[in-house]
């Protein structure tokens, strides 16, 4: 099992960026069943926000490309109140966003990798041991 964020799943969408290869890579072990994707359930929000205003494309490309991610069988995880509070802690510490910081409490509480393609966030909490530039 592997934790992936926004980053790399919108890679299977705008194929033309930077490690969109790894990305298809870890879209096509899922698919295969070679690897389980785990994400929080906030993972549909900022693929749905990302879409709607962050990317130029027309509306019915953005729900058409929301449907297709949300197509995925991903193990999807809540968060309660005590977790939040340490991705709050983390985001405080690592100056990152409580966003990011999920992820992160997600893959350490589920003891597996996490993927990102944020190479921002990822120079920031790497010493962490569990995020790992996607495309590296």
């Amino acid at each position: 099992m592997i934790v992936l964020d926004s980053s790399v799943a919108l890679k299977w969408i705008f194929a033309d960026e930077d490690g969109a290869e790894h990305a298809e890579r870890i879209r096509n072990e899922h698919i295969s069943g070679k690897n389980e994707i785990a994400v929080p359930s906030l993972f549909f929000y900022e693929i749905a926000n990302v879409l709607a205003t962050k990317v130029k494309i027309s509306t019915d490309e953005a729900l058409e490309a929301f449907e297709l991610i949300s197509a995925f069988e991903f193990n999807v995880h809540e968060l309660d109140v005590s977790e939040y509070m340490e991705a709050m802690t983390l985001a405080m510490k690592q100056k990152v966003s409580v966003y990011d910081a999920c992820y992160h409490l997600l893959a350490s509480r589920l003891g597996c990798h996490f993927f990102t393609a944020d190479r921002k966030f990822w120079e920031k909490v790497r010493g962490f041991g569990v995020a790992e530039l996607q495309g590296r």
